[in-house]
């Protein structure tokens, strides 16, 4: 057979055998449980400030809006997650607020969304635990909580709660926001002035429980796939496996069951 014909034969074998679009495989199952701290010690444990400024950022979604983002919730937990699930649930130490496993196509930090969360005691509009979390995927995995805790009771503190976003983000909005302008002194002044501009008022309605303290956790951790990671603080914590989506074993009892 002549040199260029097996030449030809070659390459169309290699076409064949190759798949007809080579995308990176950036889908990933994220576990995650948010749990509260019993230990009364803990309360003392720190002094918190109180001149937060709390706000959810553009490019929320929400794990109940699965036709967006590419989010697919699921049932089914690693099984490492869930061993370790099954030990806060069985610990006197501390009380699950929120647990959440869901599917995502993961992108770079710079596009990840902002994942909301809540969870625990609802109170009026709120509850304990409320905020969001993005996980990215560049070099390296990453998990980007913004999470925070509230205390609500007799005494109310210089608090306000940022209303929950109900309403899907604008398709036209590029989802940046400058926090660091958003959440500095200069910033709440303005607001305080031109108050007709503030969309992050206080929403704790008339009667519900004031707001004695709220905590927050934000941070931003590196992390490998298929390795359980804490991200502790002293009134409460968030346990977070990523993991490459699998036919896996349902988990044992879930939360609230």
């Amino acid at each position: 057979m002549p040199r260029f014909q097996l030449a030809t034969l070659f390459l169309l074998a290699v076409a064949i055998a190759a798949p007809l679009h080579a995308e990176p495989d950036n889908r990933y199952q994220i576990d995650i449980v948010v749990y509260a701290n019993t230990d009364p010690a803990a309360n003392n444990a720190e002094a918190w400030p109180d001149n937060l400024h709390l706000r959810y950022p553009r490019d929320w979604q929400s794990l109940k809006d699965t036709g967006r983002g590419h989010l697919q919730r699921t049932e089914q937990h690693h099984p490492q997650f869930a061993k370790a699930l099954r030990s806060l649930q069985l610990s006197s130490r501390y009380r699950i607020l929120t647990q959440q496993s869901w599917i995502q196509d993961l992108q770079p930090r710079s596009k990840a969304p902002a994942i909301l969360i809540r969870g625990g005691r609802e109170v009026g509009e709120h509850f304990e635990l409320e905020g969001y979390i993005r996980i990215a995927l560049e070099r390296y995995l990453y998990a980007q909580p913004m999470l925070w805790l509230s205390q609500f009771g007799e005494r109310g503190g210089n608090y306000y709660l940022p209303r929950h976003p109900y309403r899907p983000a604008p398709e036209n909005e590029d989802g940046f926001v400058d926090e660091a302008f958003e959440n500095s002194p200069e910033y709440a002044e303005f607001l305080k002035q031109n108050p007709q501009l503030a969309d992050a008022e206080p929403a704790i309605p008339a009667g519900a429980e004031p707001v004695e303290r709220i905590v927050v956790m934000k941070q931003e951790r590196r992390m490998r796939s298929e390795e359980l990671h804490y991200i502790d603080h002293p009134l409460f914590g968030l346990l977070v496996m990523i993991s490459k989506p699998q036919e896996l074993p349902v988990a044992g009892d879930s939360v609230g069951e």
